[in-house]
């Protein structure tokens, strides 16, 4: 419906975006560490030269291990130094006041490590076989997970298969990369292979001649398109705050607590895990693992938010067809559609999400410190805090947060256009007064069961990771381009379902209480993991 420049420019995504899997192939350098280490047997030597050979017939740029390499310089080497002794200081500091701190104390024998000067380029990924040794693993090599993804190829574990639950699978996955310290296993035997990212997904594969299809659409995306948990710096903070009790928050506070309890009762929302926790070799590899993952103390999976209510802008009708569909004023984004056989503009308005903290309990909110409100404003990603609390290390704003504004404007979109066109009356009301639910849990929906009115929009993307600017592009885009079906099609739209596949499913609902409810009462609707997964 629009270009992905005027996807871009809305959801301030400045870097060229790759979205096709043969884009993502073509930009994708990989390299091969060469050493093989313990553990491993002959299935998972096979693959990798199966997929050495795929990547090479996929047109990916297969780097030698030694020209993967560069030397870095000492100042960066004493920057790392440094990082370490203000950690350790912190530690010590943070001992003697007695009070509770999740500062890890990083032992001096890992200073080798630290200073290594020789170090994987910038944006080549590297595949390692095995159990590699503490001390030398292909980690210690590269400048992060965001730079460099780690690739590692394993046994197929004696306790998983097919028929395994999600959190059999999630434990696995969240060992395997804490103790191998990778982002993507890939584990193996003579039948098949398994890909585990942090979407927590487990898809099973043939070994047959569909791998090269399966690499192109299932790994590559992964790689070339990591995790990027969003920090405070890209925010703008608020510093007026927003009471949890005023009548502009009271019912959608309301909805959402209320709501939660309900899905408490749908096992969708996994305990989250704590990175202390989990089965790293030593402190120095755990505090790296935290650093990748923005300093978090834990990992949770889903969210549920509600979209503030919005005064829809009013609607121009252009005499002339546009260069562009969007256009600046005023520093703020004006879209241009073409809709009815008319071109029409509109100025975007900032939108506002009450959403949950990264790693809180989903189903049980406290709303004194799990709630906050995320917000976009012309490409500007915006935090603001109720009455009371202030930002610190434990309030980190979710992975999804792109996800999520993309789907708020985009209802804003669909909403404006609409309201101009005299239909959906209902969903424009509810944009206008009450503001609408947005739900995410890494489950998919039974294709029996797709509520009335809402469209199922991509199924066929590639499957990419969550904070990846990709993913907040497939939910604008899918979203508008499901809307102008329902246009097309003269269906009434009352929200949607994307799908994020081997990730989960979003969905635009009218409360958080009545989707929790369609479930409840319909157990056979949806379930976490891949079981109604809508895909090829």
């Amino acid at each position: 419906m629009i270009s992905q420049e005027a996807i871009q420019k809305i959801l301030g995504i400045d870097e060229k975006v790759y979205l096709t899997p043969t884009e993502m192939a073509d930009r994708l350098n990989i390299t091969f560490f060469p050493r093989i280490g313990k553990n491993i047997d002959k299935d998972a030597i096979d693959f990798s030269e199966k997929l050495k050979k795929s990547f090479e017939e996929l047109k990916v740029n297969i780097v030698p291990y030694e020209n993967s390499l560069e030397k870095v310089s000492w100042l960066s080497s004493f920057r790392r130094i440094g990082f370490l002794l203000h950690n350790n200081l912190s530690y010590f500091l943070g001992k003697l006041s007695g009070k509770k701190s999740e500062i890890l104390r990083i032992p001096i024998k890992t200073l080798p490590s630290l200073v290594r000067r020789r170090r994987l380029k910038r944006g080549i990924s590297i595949v390692v076989l095995g159990d590699q040794p503490t001390g030398n693993l292909p980690m210690e090599y590269i400048y992060s997970f965001k730079d460099n993804s780690v690739i590692n190829i394993v046994d197929f574990p004696d306790h998983i298969n097919e028929e395994s639950d999600f959190e059999k699978h999630f434990d696995t996955a969240m060992g395997m990369f804490s103790y191998h310290m990778a982002n993507i296993i890939i584990a193996v035997d003579d039948k098949k292979w398994m890909l585990y990212n942090f979407n927590a997904s487990h898809p099973i594969y043939p070994i047959d001649s569909t791998i090269n299809k399966r690499i192109l659409k299932a790994l590559i995306p992964k790689i070339v398109a990591p995790i990027r948990p969003h920090k405070f710096s890209e925010f703008i903070i608020k510093t007026d705050n927003f009471s949890l009790n005023d009548t502009e928050h009271r019912e959608t506070v309301g909805d959402l607590i209320s709501g939660a309890k309900l899905f408490g009762q749908t096992n969708l929302y996994p305990t989250g895990r704590q990175i202390n926790l989990l089965p790293f070799r030593n402190n120095y590899y755990r505090w790296i693992g935290k650093l990748h993952l923005d300093n978090r103390n834990g990992m949770s999976f889903g969210f549920l938010a509600r979209q503030m209510a919005v005064r829809l802008p009013t609607v121009t009708v252009l005499e002339l067809a546009q260069e562009k569909d969007y256009f600046i004023r005023d520093g703020r984004v004006n879209l241009v559609v073409e809709i009815a056989n008319k071109y029409i503009s509109f100025e975007l308005p900032d939108v506002w999400v009450l959403s949950q903290r990264s790693g809180s309990d989903k189903t049980n909110i406290n709303p004194d410190k799990d709630l906050l409100k995320i917000g976009l404003s012309h490409g500007k990603m915006m935090i603001q805090t109720p009455e009371g609390l202030e930002l610190h290390e434990d309030y980190k704003p979710s992975f999804d947060t792109k996800v999520i504004l993309a789907h708020a404007i985009g209802n804003v979109i669909v909403a404006t256009i609409s309201k101009y066109l005299g239909i959906n009356e209902s969903f424009v009301h509810r944009m206008e007064t009450e503001g609408l639910a947005l739900s995410h849990w890494h489950g998919y929906i039974n294709e029996k069961y797709i509520p009335e009115g809402c469209l199922v929009h991509g199924t066929n993307n590639p499957h990419v990771a969550c904070s990846s600017p990709q993913s907040a592009i497939y939910a604008l885009a899918g979203k508008l381009d499901s809307f102008k079906q329902s246009i097309d099609k003269k269906i009434v739209y009352n929200g949607d379902v994307h799908v994020e596949p081997h990730h989960g499913t979003n969905i635009t609902f009218t409360s958080i209480q009545d989707l929790a409810s369609l479930f409840i009462k319909n157990p056979e609707t949806t379930a976490l993991g891949n079981k109604y997964l809508m895909q090829e």
